[in-house]
């Protein structure tokens, strides 16, 4: 009796629930029960593994079935087509090779036995998996641009529900004409979504410490657990979902409003914020790196006398009374270590009171935004813009014209050059290249200049909107500030101020961004 093991496989789970293996095992069983010397002796499945993606050295039961082979455990290897041992041209035909070189027929119940008796044997075995291939490679192409169509076209593909959403019927049907569920807004979840970018936008905090936030309050994860974790947070804050935009791979699709959570200015200041914390940030931040100490100032004071930043310090010290008690005094001070380390290298005062110095900074800030708020939106609005877009409109619009001009020209001389080739032209063929030579020089110059005249009205636009998101920005500070947190506070002071400079007696001088003092110049 020839001993024999079947191989199944089917490359998705789901597959296995239409039935497709158990189709597989009835086939080879029939089969086996054709061949009245044949015994099956063991029957492999391989569930969820793909012929084309994954090697033969990387799947299990191939490896296994290579080990029963070396030690002659069976004498026949059946599959419902061949294409189940893989799918990979340049693997496969040479897995079946080593099974025959193994003293082991291998079997298909569509294809019968492959066998390399003479070299067009081998043609053929190769032909073979060479088409599998062919056809892995075609439907991972359908695969791909149908997901990329349904992602273009709003369309839930199934996999992971992001949080702050979930699937709604509303009114779809697949081709089958089953109803399907779309991706919809959980108003639930993106409060806590909203609340995880103003987190990290206005008050500061890093994603780590925004994980604990959410821990310490309960809130549950999309699978139910209260286990927040700072990569979850990331993740989070750089899907392009919560702006509306749908993706698959590179794929982006347009936006959709009614996926919405946050804005786009938001949704891009928050990413530049958390990399900028980052050990190894790829650009300076822009705000402040931690808000988590009880310093108001830290990261934006400086010595006025020898220029070193100052740091923050929370001082513990116990003094014992008269009466034999002992006293606990805290005190947070500024201090300048340059002044502490070397008195010669700096005249300054080798530490302030934090109290004092912030409220001495919290005084001046108010006065700045008060400044601020008692200018119109309007005007705000216009000294931050740029008056310049109407301009790089013009010039655009103008090398344009200039661009369609020259390639008509272009096109009349090549065409005249088919003329003259013909013999319908009375022009000379060589003054007609020559024309041709020189409109074709003008044309690339032309197109040089209109893509120059483009860029610079794009980027011209670019800048007035990031200007205006700077002004809405401002004008929401004045009116949070007084109601603000520490941390809250700590983030408009940052962005406010380029650095603090503090002297003798707290003289306090503040260099504010030049976007700030510009516009109050401009609308003064």
């Amino acid at each position: 009796m020839k001993r024999v093991i079947c191989l199944y496989r089917v490359s998705t789970v789901g597959q296995v629930d239409h039935d497709d293996i158990p189709m597989q095992k009835k086939a080879c069983r029939e089969y086996v029960a054709q061949h009245p010397d044949w015994e099956i002796v063991d029957e492999i499945s391989e569930k969820g593994v793909s012929g084309y993606k994954v090697s033969t050295n990387a799947r299990d039961a191939i490896v296994e079935i290579k080990k029963r082979a070396i030690t002659h455990q069976f004498d026949v290897l059946l599959v419902f087509m061949f294409d189940r041992l893989g799918r990979r041209d340049d693997e496969t035909p040479f897995v079946v090779q080593w099974f025959v070189q193994q003293g082991i027929e291998v079997w298909s119940t569509r294809e019968g036995e492959q066998r390399f008796d003479s070299h067009v044997d081998k043609l053929l075995n190769y032909i073979r998996f060479w088409q599998a291939s062919g056809e892995s490679e075609k439907t991972s192409i359908r695969v791909r641009t149908k997901h990329s169509q349904m992602v273009q076209d709003g369309e839930w593909r199934g996999g992971y529900i992001p949080y702050g959403y979930r699937l709604e019927y509303l009114g779809r049907t697949n081709k089958k004409n089953m109803a399907v569920r779309d991706l919809v807004i959980d108003e639930n979840e993106a409060e806590v979504v909203r609340e995880i970018y103003r987190l990290l936008m206005e008050e500061g905090y890093g994603t780590n410490r925004v994980a604990q936030y959410l821990n310490d309050k309960g809130i549950v994860t999309k699978k139910g657990t209260t286990l927040w974790r700072g990569t979850t947070i990331r993740a989070l804050i750089e899907n392009p979902i919560y702006k509306g935009i749908r993706r698959f791979g590179d794929e982006r699709s347009e936006v959709f409003e009614d996926l919405r959570i946050v804005d786009d200015v938001t949704f891009e200041k928050c990413i530049q914020l958390v990399k900028g914390r980052a050990c190894t940030p790829t650009h300076a931040p822009d705000g402040v790196v931690h808000t988590d100490s009880r310093s108001l100032l830290s990261g934006l004071l400086y010595c006025a006398d020898c220029g070193t930043r100052l740091y923050f310090s929370h001082n513990v010290t116990t003094k014992k009374m008269a009466d034999g008690t002992k006293r606990k005094y805290e005190r947070d001070m500024y201090r300048c270590y340059r002044k502490l380390s070397s008195r010669k290298t700096c005249r300054g005062p080798s530490a302030y009171n934090a109290e004092r110095l912030n409220d001495a900074v919290d005084t001046e800030i108010r006065k700045h935004l008060a400044r601020l708020g008692s200018i119109s939106e309007e005007d705000l609005l216009k000294a931050a813009c740029s008056q310049n877009a109407d301009l790089y409109e013009v010039a655009y619009r103008q090398a344009e014209e200039e661009f369609q001009k020259a390639s008509r020209q272009v096109a009349a001389l090549e065409e005249e050059t088919v003329k003259a080739l013909t013999g319908e032209s009375q022009l000379d063929l060589s003054v007609v290249n020559g024309m041709l030579l020189k409109h074709r020089a003008k044309l690339e110059e032309c197109q040089r200049t209109m893509e120059e005249a483009k860029a610079k009205k794009e980027a011209e636009a670019e800048n007035n909107k990031a200007a205006q998101a700077q002004v809405k920005e401002m004008l929401t500070w004045v009116e949070r500030y007084d109601k603000a947190s520490v941390e809250a506070k700590h983030m408009i002071i940052a962005a406010l101020v380029d650095r603090i400079e503090i002297g003798e007696n707290y003289e306090v001088h503040i260099q504010f961004k030049v976007s700030a003092e510009q516009f109050i110049r401009q609308t003064a």
